[in-house]
């Protein structure tokens, strides 16, 4: 699909989507408990359907209803299930170590970069501890073994999805575990959500003051709560909240100020800028303000760098965002597609080993872009389209569905010229 975005300030309201990192972390939650549990999800992307789709696979009955899903957990495990994970790098991150606590001898599979996307150090500690995992980089990926409780140890600079993925692990193998992380903790919000929902299936976790130990005392299955609901999505209402910078103002409803989503951090960035930043306890407005060159440790929240690099191209002066180098392994290597993004747009950006250097001029261009196969690439162009002085022209448009696939029709709602051909 090609997008093309003519210049049109964006404002207005409207509500944020559900957030796909609650919806897959409940899904599974409810997959591994005693019981049914009714999921309130008021969108779906095609990630959280990967989740879906992977939960039924391993013998739960997942459901579609007007309000989200109900789940039925998994009774008799099947043996030997494909389990395809789509784009969904969360997805795959977390069932890998599931599907070795339940024993299913399962074979990974999925499209796009997974493949590429790196595994270790999980896939040494599974393998450390006694499963049988085929090489990495090639799917399938045949996983044979039952995961025992113990002592593990994961270094936690990499992915905090490895973490998740081996904390819901441990907590369906009975007996007393241990998960020690090393290194520099990044993502560390993630963790937090994880923490959240198994507390709220049951789980039995506790963390030592400085983060780095977790001791965890699983049972067979979780204790489900009976329904629970995906809140709103902070990382994808950042796109709204930059074109509210950017545009005449726009207000993001159903986000909670106290979530445990570190891309939340997105509003105080903004005003760090020199946006006019409004919050409430359950929604968020950003104005225009005088945009301001700026530092930006993206270490805790590498996503929110390619829409805001959109901004500090707006802005006047130099912003340097810093610590960003997990990027390379997304969907895309998203230090590159964002500097080849801004490039074609005529932004001044240098690409740093682990960041980016972006020299705002106050206006951009235009031009034609490719969206990279990456849903984060393909909304941040549009929202600078939404500025551009000539229309931006984005190929591979389709890569929203990953996580947004109503993006283009909320753009459309807040005034934005969008033209949409297959």
């Amino acid at each position: 699909m090609i997008a093309t975005v003519q210049k049109g300030c964006l404002s207005g309201e409207i509500p944020a989507i559900a957030s796909k990192s609650y919806a897959h972390r409940l899904l599974m939650a409810a997959a591994l408990a005693d019981r049914p549990t009714t999921v309130r999800c008021a969108t779906v992307s095609d990630d959280i359907l990967a989740t879906a789709r992977v939960l039924t696979a391993m013998g739960a009955s997942v459901e579609r209803t007007d309000e989200g899903f109900v789940v039925e957990p998994i009774s008799t495990c099947p043996v030997g299930p494909t389990l395809d994970c789509g784009e969904s790098g969360t997805t795959e991150r977390f069932i890998l170590p599931i599907a070795c606590a339940l024993g299913l001898d399962a074979a990974v599979t999925g499209s796009g970069r997974l493949p590429e996307r790196p595994l270790s150090p999980l896939y040494e500690e599974l393998q450390a501890h006694g499963i049988d995992l085929s090489p990495q980089g090639v799917f399938p990926l045949h996983a044979r073994g039952r995961l025992p409780a113990g002592d593990y140890s994961l270094a936690a600079d990499v992915s905090s999805q490895f973490i998740g993925g081996l904390l819901f692990a441990l907590s369906v193998v009975p007996g007393k575990s241990t998960l020690t992380l090393t290194g520099r903790i990044e993502s560390a919000p993630y963790i937090d959500m994880t923490l959240d929902v198994l507390a709220l299936f049951g789980a039995s976790i506790t963390r030592t003051d400085d983060g780095r130990r977790f001791e965890i005392e699983g049972r067979t299955r979780l204790a489900s709560p009976g329904a629970a609901a995906v809140e709103g999505d902070w990382s994808n209402a950042a796109f709204w909240l930059c074109a509210g910078a950017l545009g005449r103002g726009v207000t993001l409803t159903g986000l909670r100020a106290d979530s445990r989503q570190g891309d939340r951090a997105v509003a105080d960035i903004l005003k760090a800028f020199g946006a006019d930043v409004s919050p409430t306890e359950d929604a968020v407005t950003v104005r225009p303000g005088t945009l301001n060159g700026m530092t930006v440790d993206a270490a805790q929240i590498p996503d929110l760098v390619p829409v805001l690099a959109v901004v500090a191209a707006f802005a006047e002066g130099e912003t340097r965002f810093l610590n960003a180098g997990r990027l390379r392994i997304k969907e895309s290597d998203r230090l590159k597609t964002t500097r080849e993004l801004l490039e074609r747009l005529g932004a001044d950006v240098d690409e740093l080993p682990d960041g980016l250097v972006v020299r705002g001029r106050g206006t951009l261009a235009g031009g034609e872009c490719d969206g990279a196969n990456d849903h984060r690439i393909v909304m941040s162009a549009a929202v600078a389209g939404a500025r551009t002085q000539h229309p931006v022209v984005i190929r591979g448009a389709q890569a929203v569905r990953k996580s947004y696939p109503g993006f283009f029709d909320d753009f459309a709602r807040l005034g934005g010229l969008v033209f949409l051909e297959d």
